[in-house]
């Protein structure tokens, strides 16, 4: 399993969360949005995966999200980040290897 958490606070994102879990070996990609902080899990072939979060923060808020499950090896850059006050708009990819 593969879980995806997010986390917004000091306020409510002003638009959707948007999340695409990208199979670099075919087509079968999966994407959402969500309007609020969520965890959700999703059970993926074996594969190399881009995983893209992005979203905005609300004014003076902040969003952590963090990339979890068992992993080939850890997630690329990191298995999580924080996107603080300072940056409003925010789009962050996460490279596993399942």
């Amino acid at each position: 399993m593969t879980t995806i958490e997010v986390e917004v606070t000091g306020g409510v994102s002003p638009i959707p969360i948007k999340v695409v879990i990208d199979n670099i070996n075919n087509a079968e990609d999966l994407s959402f949005k969500r309007a609020y902080s969520f965890i959700e899990s999703y059970a993926l072939p074996p594969g190399e995966y881009l995983i893209t979060v992005s979203g905005m923060n609300p004014s003076g808020g902040k969003t952590k999200m963090k990339i979890s499950g068992d992993f080939q090896q850890d997630p690329e850059p990191a298995a999580s980040a924080t996107i603080g006050v300072d940056q409003r708009f925010y789009s962050k990819f996460f490279y596993v290897k399942i």
